[in-house]
């Protein structure tokens, strides 16, 4: 008998050589060679926080297919049917999940002889000029040791928001989107859709060897007085929008009664997984296994800290594994020393264990889910700590213990954050700390937020995109003879 085994859709092309992504900040946008090739399984950020309308639930914002055009038709960008994809909350500190939310997608064409996406005009999300339909099922799972010991559908046959084609297709698009928000038993909510890409980031100057002092643009200092460029602005991603009961991922069950409480804290992330497949000749049907092909955490661990050699095998691994894995590459974070070299900061370069403990292990206190927590990279949140009533953009660094890296809220600039944090903003004096005014020189996202669920922005249209050339206006030209 011959086997072998075929990573699904993932493993035809690997162009690491072409590849230069080691200084990402905060998005997992293309971030590692082989999730580059199959951008509909690519997850690009998580969000975990408490809304200020959602009191006792979290609310998990994941981002799926990056960089998406908004004029990218007909087709779109698009979640995959024979893909599987989570979101994932460890409420015991081990790095491996205990509760899991699973996405099943499906699709239709209720005209596959039209070459349009809609027919004008579609006022709502089950219009029949809707022609491309896609619908998804929602379980909920929960899991002892990494075993799967339960699995509950909780939602069925859910629309997703169709793209934003445009306003002569959807006069009303805002009104399209809301008819794919769905209730969930125990009052929570479900969304899935294309939404404007709520990260906000200088990608070219931080590309460019973290030429966060511009040369050449009007700004001067170090990225905190403006001046830089959302290369993000103007695109689209799909955002699977959660919002549930804390009881429901808690490890007792219950409701978390203050930021003190035993089970105020859980870590959370996003995977996808995808088959792979073992194909038995002569002994009947092929057959096939899921794995995990991408994930993400924090918006810093993949992108930033770990090197271009070992991202596919952080997308195939799991949390638990990452202190034997990865531990080595966050304890002396390569970012530092480039720092330093252009600028000559005097940032500690090795033994950085504040980074471990704020991204990985949790903080004592705030963030640490229980005390004997391994190194993972999980989104820490502790549930307990209510909405901040005046919210700031650094987050715990500016004393707001609501926001990042307690969880991530919408507005929270985890680039800023993170580069000082790097530069050893939560280092004392005598262990090399600095509080070095690091930054992109973007400060807000290029659309507000919404104050109520899904939160995220609605996307831009295809008709609207802010890409491509237009043509200067001139006199008719007439058409030559034939």
């Amino acid at each position: 008998m011959r086997t072998r085994l075929v990573g699904a859709a993932t493993a035809a092309v690997l162009a690491a050589g072409a590849l230069a992504t080691t200084g990402v900040f905060g998005s997992s946008h293309r971030e590692a060679p082989r999730i580059m090739l199959d951008p509909s399984a690519d997850n690009t950020d998580v969000y975990a926080f408490v809304a200020p309308d959602a009191p006792g639930k979290l609310t998990v914002v994941s981002n799926w297919v990056p960089l998406q055009n908004p004029a990218g038709g007909p087709y779109f960008g698009k979640l995959d049917p024979e893909a599987r994809y989570y979101v994932k909350i460890d409420n015991t500190g081990d790095g491996v999940e205990d509760v899991a939310y699973r996405w099943q997608f499906h699709n239709k064409f209720r005209n596959p002889k039209s070459f349009l996406y809609a027919v004008p005009p579609v006022n709502s999300i089950g219009d029949a000029n809707l022609n491309f339909v896609q619908t998804y099922d929602l379980y909920y799972e929960t899991y002892r040791a990494g075993r799967q010991v339960s699995s509950r559908r909780i939602a069925n046959n859910v629309p997703v928001a169709p793209d934003n084609v445009g306003p002569k297709t959807m006069p009303n698009y805002a009104n399209v989107s809301n008819g794919a928000i769905k209730g969930l038993p125990g009052g929570g909510k479900s969304f899935v859709g294309p939404v404007d890409d709520p990260f906000f980031v200088d990608l070219g100057a931080v590309f460019d060897g973290i030429n966060i002092d511009k040369p050449g643009r009007p700004m001067i200092g170090l990225g905190n007085q403006g001046g830089g460029k959302d290369d993000v602005s103007g695109f689209n991603v799909h955002s699977f929008v959660l919002q549930v009961p804390a009881a429901d991922v808690t490890r007792d069950g219950k409701a978390v009664t203050g930021p003190k409480a035993g089970n105020a804290v859980v870590g959370v992330w996003s995977s996808t997984e995808r088959k792979s497949i073992k194909v038995n000749r002569g002994h009947g049907d092929d057959q096939y296994t899921w794995k995990q092909v991408s994930r993400l955490g924090n918006p810093l661990i993949n992108e930033v800290i770990i090197p271009i050699g070992l991202k596919d095998k952080y997308n195939a691994t799991s949390p638990a594994d990452d202190g034997k894995n990865f531990g080595a590459n966050a304890l002396s974070p390569e970012p530092a020393a480039i720092l330093n070299a252009l600028f000559g900061l005097g940032i500690k370069e090795n033994n950085r264990t504040d980074i471990v403990q704020a991204l990985l292990t949790g903080v004592p206190g705030l963030t640490q889910i229980s005390r004997n927590a391994v190194p993972a990279d999980t989104l820490k949140i502790n549930l307990g700590v209510p909405a901040s009533a005046t919210p700031n953009r650094f987050g715990v660094l500016a004393g707001d213990t609501q926001g990042f890296p307690n969880g991530r809220r919408l507005a929270d600039d985890v680039t800023d954050i993170e580069l000082r944090v790097i530069g050893g903003a939560l280092l004392k004096p005598e262990d090399g700390g600095k509080q070095l005014p690091l930054g992109d020189g973007i400060d807000t996202n290029d659309k507000p937020f919404r104050a109520g669920f899904p939160y995220v922005a609605l996307p831009d249209s295809g008709f609207d995109a802010k890409f491509g050339r237009i043509e200067p206006a001139h006199a008719p030209v007439p058409q030559p003879p034939a």
